[in-house]
C-alpha cells in the first residue's frame, strides 16, 4: 500500500492524520524532523483503527507521549507516529487506595489530583515533566521513590490490536526501565496509602519547588540526559570538567544543571548528539566511566 493511500485510509477513518507534521511541535526539546503521518487517538477504538490500518500497510508505528525524554532525529520519523488523548487523559479512583491513570495523563496532574484526595506514594515525582505511559516505561523516579512500585496492573494494546491487562506479578521495574516492551500503554491502576491531605500537598509544594531551584524547567530540555553511574552522579561528572554551559551550536550543557541538555538557540539533532559525544569522551577520558543516556533517541 502507498504512503498516499493508508493516509488517506486513516482520514476515511476519520483519525484526522497529519501528514508531514513537524515533531519539534511535540517533544519538549522542541527538536526533530517529521513524522509521515500523525494521529492522536482519542479511544480505544481509534486506537485499534490507526494500529490495524499501519499493520495492513506493513509501516512501522512509534508511540509518542508528551515528548518529554525523546531526542528526534532532524530526518524524522518513518510510519506512523500515534499519539493519546481524550479517554487516555482520564483519572478515575477505584476505592481501597487504588486510581487508574490513562497513559496520556501528565504525571504532574496526576500527583496533585491524588494528593488532593488524600492519596500518597507519588509525591516523588512531581517534577517529572511526561505522561503516565511514558513514566511506566521508564520507570520515572527521583532518589526519594519511582512510580513501578505503585503499579497493580497495566492495559496494553498490541499491534495486532489485541487489548490485555498485565498484572504486577508479570511487570519488572529497574532503574530507568521496566518490562513493558512494544505494545502501546493505555492506562495503569495504582496502589497509594491514604494520608492527611494538608500533609501530602506540603511534600508535593517541597518537591517543586527545589526542582525550580535545581532544574531549568523553563527551558526546552528532555530532562535527566544521561543515567547515574552506578554509585556516580552524571551531573556531578559533567560539572566537574568545567561543562555547565558549554554548547555545539544551539544545544549546550544547562548552565543550572549539568546533567541537562538545553536547546536554546534553535539547536539541531545533531547539535545535541555533537554535544552527547563530547561529554562522554572526557568523562571516559577523565574519569573512566561510560556515559548512559536516559533520553531515547529515534527517528533518522
Amino acid at each position: 500500500m502507498s504512503a498516499q493511500r493508508w493516509i488517506e485510509t486513516l482520514s476515511a477513518a476519520g483519525l484526522a492524520p497529519l501528514r508531514d507534521e513537524p515533531l519539534s511541535g511535540h517533544t519538549t526539546f522542541r527538536i526533530g524532523g517529521p513524522a509521515d503521518a500523525f494521529v492522536v487517538a482519542r479511544d480505544r477504538g481509534q486506537a485499534r483503527m490507526a494500529l490495524a490500518v499501519a499493520r495492513e500497510a506493513g509501516v512501522p508505528v512509534f508511540f509518542l507521549g508528551r515528548g518529554s525524554n525523546i531526542l528526534v532525529r532532524d530526518g524524522g520519523v518513518r510510519g506512523l507516529t500515534l499519539a493519546l488523548g481524550g479517554d487516555f487523559e482520564l483519572i478515575e479512583f477505584l476505592g481501597d487506595n487504588m486510581v487508574r491513570a490513562g497513559a496520556a495523563v501528565p504525571v504532574p496532574q496526576l500527583v496533585v489530583t491524588c494528593a488532593q484526595k488524600g492519596l500518597s506514594g507519588l509525591e516523588p515525582i512531581v517534577g517529572v515533566p511526561g505522561v503516565v505511559g511514558g513514566a511506566l516505561v521508564m520507570n520515572a523516579g527521583t532518589r526519594e521513590g519511582e512510580i513501578g512500585p505503585l503499579v497493580e496492573s497495566v492495559e496494553t494494546l498490541s499491534t495486532a490490536g489485541e487489548l490485555r491487562t498485565v498484572p504486577r506479578g508479570d511487570l519488572n521495574f529497574g532503574y530507568r526501565r521496566s518490562s513493558l516492551g512494544p505494545e502501546l500503554i493505555l492506562s495503569a491502576v495504582l496502589r497509594l496509602k491514604p494520608g492527611n491531605k494538608a500533609d501530602i500537598m506540603t511534600v508535593v509544594g517541597r518537591n517543586q519547588q527545589r526542582r525550580l531551584q535545581t532544574q531549568p524547567i523553563h527551558t526546552y530540555n528532555v530532562g535527566s540526559t544521561f543515567k547515574n553511574p552506578p554509585g556516580r552522579f552524571a551531573a556531578q561528572l559533567i560539572e566537574q570538567l568545567g561543562l555547565k554551559g558549554h554548547a555545539v551550536a544551539g544545544a549546550r550543557v544547562s548552565p543550572r544543571h549539568a546533567n541537562f541538555i538545553e536547546n536554546f538557540a534553535g539547536a539541531k539533532a545533531c547539535d545535541v548528539l555533537a554535544l552527547v559525544d563530547l561529554i562522554r569522551e572526557r568523562v571516559r577520558a577523565a574519569n573512566g566511566v561510560e556515559l548512559e543516556l536516559e533520553m531515547r533517541v529515534v527517528g533518522e
